[in-house]
């Protein structure tokens, strides 16, 4: 209990002040995809099989996505608190699950040493990454999968323990949850269920023929699911023309990629991902590993989270094979292949640690302490620095001057339902997200090229109302100025041009 009540403090101080911001900071483009679900499933029925975005450049916005889990719960949760209260249901949805998955690592360690402050060391590990700690309090599916792969992991571990079957049922349904919500930790559920069925066959009295069936039985069941998801999600992708959610593999497969790749993740990357400290802290994590060998190979002690750890160790190598390309532009990325070995090599060590007594015992405690209270701290600034607008070298951000935009289409008496084209902006759902309308985003790399015209004949195709641009790119179409005059009605100038389309029967 106390532990829970810690953890919860720890998650209110770090979110709360962030917890009704719409989608912001870095990759705000994928948070805002992710958000479009969720307020999309209540405008439309809640048909969890045909989940959709506001950005209508698919065939009724129709798209295909990793199993919507999150997005669908918060459409729930905004039947009963006001469509409005939708992204702070998502946001809640997130961090409740991040605070669940380190409630469950606190009891790997504290169950097998009795060490509390031990116990604390993995979630403040990783409320001091920037990267976890920025995405666990957004609307991305990958700190949500990574904690609720913990908590399988806690059961998992559980039924080596104790050998109740039940155990090692629910560990695997939950990660067979964890892997449809985010494709990547497949490769968590293959390493366990690999481990598994490699102990069962070295000790063939770890199951009874009956469980061996049913553990075989329920992962056909799951991994079946996940493939018909899989394939009904490429379904959608090709029937509703659509390609707004990656649902291909990215490999580095040329020199020139992979320079690239390096140099974004060494110069770029590399601190977003961890602080100095914890990259020591692994390193000292990976020396501990031949001191502690005895008991790390014990069977009845912490042989199966060590062959757990081997084997996520190496999904993840391959996951960063298969996707590496996509580790240039996307911090995000390294959660669920990279933090998940980390914190089992941590966990691994922390429990080796706290087995200590006496003087030693003491200290390792007191040095723990210290860990939990520099890495909260830092962690905290750190996490209001990223959430700020001024973090370079990210910021600006593309997407300040939105704000306010669904207020000043409500005081403009812009129907809900009406559909705009949102000039000049490449993310998909950003602008559609802080103006709260459906419509397409138009991007041109040269805007001194369009004309008034060009607008005209992109929403007479598309059948849109209204015209959206910030002011500043609105300059830029000055030459154009008489003609949009003519052609359109102005209802909006802060914080986006608001132009109305008059005519409605110009042909395309």
């Amino acid at each position: 209990m106390a532990a829970a009540l810690f953890l919860l403090a720890v998650g209110g101080t770090f979110y709360l002040p962030y917890i009704s911001e719409l989608p912001s900071g870095i990759h705000a483009w994928a948070q805002a995809d992710r958000l479009a679900l969720a307020t999309n499933f209540y405008d439309f029925g809640f048909d969890f099989f045909k989940p959709r975005t506001s950005n209508l450049s698919s065939i009724g916005g129709v798209t295909g996505v990793e199993f919507p889990l999150q997005a669908y719960l918060a459409a729930l949760g905004g039947l009963l608190f006001g469509r409005a209260s939708i992204g702070t249901l998502f946001r809640l949805l997130d961090v409740s699950m991040t605070l669940l998955g380190f409630y469950y690592l606190f009891r790997l360690v504290y169950e097998r040493t009795g060490n509390f402050v031990a116990g604390l060391v993995p979630g403040a590990f990783l409320l001091a990454s920037p990267v976890f700690a920025f995405y666990a309090g957004s609307t991305l599916p990958d700190p949500f999968s990574l904690s609720l792969s913990f908590v399988a992991y806690y059961y998992w571990l559980r039924f080596f323990d104790q050998r109740r079957f039940s155990d090692l049922l629910v560990a695997c349904a939950l990660l067979g949850v964890a892997a449809l919500i985010k494709t990547t930790t497949l490769m968590h559920l293959g390493a366990m269920a690999g481990v598994t069925l490699l102990w069962a066959l070295l000790q063939p009295q770890l199951l009874t023929l009956r469980q061996r069936l049913s553990f075989l039985g329920l992962m056909a069941v799951i991994f079946g699911v996940i493939v018909a998801y899989f394939l009904r999600t490429q379904y959608l992708n090709a029937t509703y023309q659509s390609g707004m959610f990656l649902a291909t593999v990215r490999p580095i497969d040329d020199p020139q990629t992979r320079h690239h790749v390096l140099k974004a993740v060494y110069y770029m990357w590399r601190y977003e991902y961890a602080v100095s400290l914890q990259y020591k802290i692994i390193i000292l994590c990976l020396c501990l590993l031949p001191l502690y060998w005895r008991r790390n190979l014990k069977p009845d002690f912490n042989l199966p989270l060590t062959l757990l750890l081997l084997a996520v160790t190496g999904m993840g190598c391959l996951f960063v094979y298969l996707m590496g390309a996509q580790f240039r532009d996307h911090d995000y990325y390294i959660i669920c292949p990279v933090f998940a070995p980390v914190i089992l090599l941590f966990v691994l060590a922390l429990r080796n640690l706290g087995q200590h007594t006496g003087l030693l015992g003491y200290g390792i405690r007191l040095g723990l302490a210290v860990l939990v209270c520099v890495s909260l701290v830092n962690g905290h600034q750190r996490l209001k620095r990223r959430m700020s607008d001024d973090y370079p070298p990210f910021s600006p951000y593309s997407h300040l001057w939105m704000r306010g935009g669904a207020a000043e289409l409500a005081q403009a008496k812009v129907p809900a339902t009406a559909k705009i084209l949102v000039f000049n902006e490449p993310a998909p759902n950003i602008a559609l997200v802080y103006f709260d309308r459906r419509g397409i985003i138009w991007h041109s790399p040269d805007v001194a090229t369009v004309t008034a015209e060009n607008v005209l004949d992109r929403m007479a195709a598309d059948n849109l109302d209204y015209f959206v641009v910030a002011p500043q790119v609105y300059a830029q179409l000055a030459p154009q100025h008489a003609v949009f005059e003519a052609e359109f009605e102005l209802v909006g100038r802060h914080p986006a041009i608001v132009l109305h389309r008059l005519n409605r029967s110009r042909p395309w």
